[in-house]
Formats: C-alpha cells, sequence, structure tokens
C-alpha cells in the first residue's frame, strides 16, 4: 500500500479539523484529546508540518463502535465490522483520483474505535484498558488518516501493526509494546520510517 496525500486545498493550510462528537465516555474522550496533544509536540519537534486541531469543517470523523459501523461515500452508505474488545481501530478513508493523475489524493478519513477494549481479548472477562492504551490505539489510526495507510515494517514504534499489552496494577498503568519489541507505550514514539514517511505527505 502506498502512503497517500491529502488533496491539495487541506495539505495547504498545514491543518486537519476533526470531529470527535462521536466518542463519548470520560476514559476515550481524554485518549483523544491526549492523543492530539501529544501527537501535535511530536510533529513540531520533528519537522512534520502539520497539524491536527478539533474544530468546523472536519475532514477526519472519529466514533466509536459497538460491532457495526456505516460511512458515506457519495451518498452511498459504507459499511464495515470492528471487534468491540480488540486493541485496535479502524481507519477508512475517501481517496480519488485527480484529473490525469495516477495518485490517488484524500479528502475524508473515518476512524472507529473499539467502544470497549480488554486488556486480554481472548478473555471476555478481563477489564477494560486504561486510558493510556486507548491513546495509543487512537493516536496510531490518526496516523493511517494522515495517509500512512501501511505499517512500519521494523514494528518501533506507533506505526506497529499489532500489539503486546502489559496490565498494569491499575488501568492507568497499563502499556502495549510492539509485538517483538521491549519498547513500551505510552509515551507515544515515532520511527524514523514513520517521520521520514509523514515529512514527505506535510
Amino acid at each position: 500500500m502506498a502512503d497517500v496525500s491529502w488533496i491539495s486545498s487541506v495539505r495547504s493550510t498545514g491543518t486537519l479539523n476533526i470531529d470527535k462528537s462521536g466518542v463519548h465516555g470520560a476514559a476515550w474522550s481524554s485518549a483523544v484529546s491526549a492523543a492530539i496533544r501529544e501527537l501535535n509536540t511530536l510533529f513540531t519537534g520533528n519537522q512534520v508540518n502539520v497539524t491536527l486541531a478539533v474544530g468546523e469543517s472536519a475532514v477526519i470523523l472519529v466514533a466509536l463502535s459497538s460491532g457495526r459501523y456505516t460511512f458515506q461515500v457519495d451518498g452511498t452508505n459504507q459499511s464495515g465490522t470492528l471487534r468491540t474488545d480488540i486493541l485496535h481501530g479502524a481507519t477508512r478513508s475517501i481517496d480519488r483520483q485527480t484529473g490525469r493523475n495516477v495518485n490517488f489524493n484524500r479528502e475524508r478519513a473515518y476512524i472507529f474505535l473499539p467502544l470497549n477494549p480488554r486488556v486480554n481479548p481472548r478473555v471476555a472477562s478481563s477489564r477494560l484498558v486504561g486510558e493510556p492504551v486507548m491513546r495509543v490505539i487512537v493516536a496510531h489510526e490518526f496516523l493511517h488518516a494522515l495517509g500512512l495507510d501501511a505499517h512500519d515494517p521494523a514494528f518501533e514504534g506507533l506505526l506497529s501493526q499489532s500489539w503486546t499489552p502489559n496490565e498494569g496494577r491499575r488501568p492507568a498503568g497499563d502499556t502495549v509494546s510492539p509485538f517483538g519489541g521491549t519498547a513500551t507505550l505510552p509515551p507515544l514514539t515515532l520511527s524514523a520510517d514513520t517521520l521520514s514517511r509523514l515529512r514527505a505527505l506535510w
């Protein structure tokens, strides 16, 4: 999968506006706000010229999913499913070819988050993860929405394909590690590969 640039009218502003009205509950709301804040700090410190902001004229919509989700493309409903207990979300986008351009440009993205992510999704009785892990989940999906469709091939940092959960003594102490790695997130970290790809898009 190739990375996808946003349409020029969005890219020229250097800002991606987000509608998070589909997110409810204290933990998820806090996680989304923290992910936006921390990603913006990472972008500023690493010469990635884009800012995530909550505001009007949103081009990224974030919502919780109770299993099945829908979104519109040219007035037609598209749908998918997302398990409610897993440690990742789903990002869907509207990408179009413009003129004779063989590349696609992104004009909208939809992020769907699992309603009740659990420390061990294979055990229905395991408790819900804490806000730190929710923050990693949504931040990962923001990277996809920014245009990075493929995961980090080195399984490093926030764009890793899968996570190993590290259960804390309390939910606030939960973290995850990239599968096969020893790093723990949060704090949110971006690999050199991820930063290079982001700079190419922004």
